[in-house]
C-alpha cells in the first residue's frame, strides 16, 4: 500500500469550507482510482504513556483546528497514475486556488509512506 498523508493548521472560522474543498477534491481522487481519500479531525494531540504528542512537534494557534488527510493507493505507480490524471483535471486548480485562499498552504505538512520495502 501507499499513503499519503497531509497535516492542516485550519483556522476555525474555515472549518466548514475547507471541509467542502477536500469533499470535492476526495470525489475527484476517488473517481480516479484513489482507493480511499479521508480527512480527520485531531480530537487530542496530546501525547498519552508517555509518547509526545503532535502538539508537541507542530505548532498549533488557539484558533485553529488540526485536520489529518490521508490519500491510500496501490502501490507508488498507481499513485503516480491517479496523480497524472487528477493533476489534469481543471476542477483540481480551481480548487487548490480555494484551498489556498482558505488556508496558509505553508503550513500543511505531507509525508508519503509505503508497505513495499
Amino acid at each position: 500500500m501507499y499513503t499519503v498523508i497531509y497535516l492542516y493548521r485550519v483556522k476555525k472560522e474555515h472549518v466548514q469550507g475547507f471541509l467542502d474543498i477536500n469533499t470535492r477534491a476526495g470525489e475527484i481522487y476517488m473517481s480516479y482510482g484513489c482507493l480511499e481519500e479521508t480527512i480527520y479531525q485531531a480530537e487530542n494531540l496530546h501525547g498519552d504513556n508517555n509518547f509526545k504528542g503532535l502538539i508537541d512537534v507542530i505548532q498549533k494557534e488557539e484558533n485553529e483546528d488540526i485536520f489529518l488527510g490521508q490519500s491510500v493507493f496501490r502501490n507508488k505507480s498507481h499513485y503516480d497514475e491517479v496523480m497524472e490524471q487528477v493533476k489534469a483535471n481543471p476542477e483540481v486548480s480551481q480548487l487548490f486556488d480555494e484551498l489556498s485562499d482558505t488556508i496558509d498552504l505553508s503550513n500543511v505538512i505531507t509525508a508519503r509512506f509505503s508497505t513495499d520495502n
